[in-house]
């Protein structure tokens, strides 16, 4: 059984290249602040503590991002360089303490606190899954998600021979897929608007964009952080 006061770790993929970007996407500005500051914020809420699987990256975001606050947060690089997410979570599932995590790419702007402790209501709903995963409008979200930490063994077989499929080994670990509905009640709503990623320069303008029209992000959310 999971509780609410249960202790998760925050677990932020930023470990990418952004080659189709063509810039970092953690460090592109969004109202006011970077993105991985603003994922940073949102997860913060709702975890006790925060690991970065920056990969190389953690020079330039300690550099580039001096307004982020770094209290309780941890910069760990992959074990395994140059085969994408899969190993950036295990890097970031190595550095957990504890059973459950809650995963954000740094492409996801949109994200705020309830989308997280939606999850958090959705892993009590299967304490047996391995993973709970967003599959909305059709699209599967592996990096916007609630792990646990007994995939690592596993997960580790699969970097190491490259068996890099994000969707397949899912099916494989034995993953709970959360729909629409079921992200509603458990407090998530907007959330296709929510998982929104960007990567490319066209997907961030057109998300600067809805966020001009909206008023900003504590406008266009005022009714979905808790």
């Amino acid at each position: 059984m999971i509780h609410e006061k249960e202790q998760w770790t925050g677990m932020i993929l930023a470990g990418g290249q952004s080659s189709r970007m063509g810039s970092h996407k953690a460090l592109l500005e969004l109202n006011g602040s970077t993105v991985l500051t603003h994922i940073v914020e949102v997860i913060r809420p709702a975890v006790s503590r925060i690991v970065v699987a920056s990969g190389p990256n953690e020079a330039m975001y300690r550099a580039a991002d001096s307004a982020m606050d770094h209290e309780g947060l941890e910069f760990v690089q992959d074990h395994y360089s140059g085969k994408g997410p899969l190993a950036g979570l295990h890097a970031a599932l190595t550095a957990s303490k504890t059973a459950w995590n809650l995963v954000s790419a740094c492409d996801m702007p949109l994200l705020q606190t309830s989308f997280f402790n939606g999850m958090k209501r959705l892993a009590a709903q299967y304490p047996a899954s391995n993973a709970i995963i967003p599959r909305v409008e059709g699209r599967i979200h592996p990096l916007a998600g609630a792990y646990h930490r007994r995939i690592l063994p596993e997960l580790e077989q699969h970097v190491i021979h490259d068996q890099l499929r994000v969707t397949r080994w899912l099916e494989e670990i034995g993953c709970q897929y959360v729909g629409t509905d079921e992200l509603q009640q458990a407090g998530v709503q907007q959330s296709a608007l929510q998982l929104s990623n960007m990567n490319t320069l066209e997907q961030w303008h057109h998300i600067r964009l809805r966020l001009q029209d909206s008023g900003g992000l504590s406008s266009a959310w005022r009714d979905t952080r808790s």
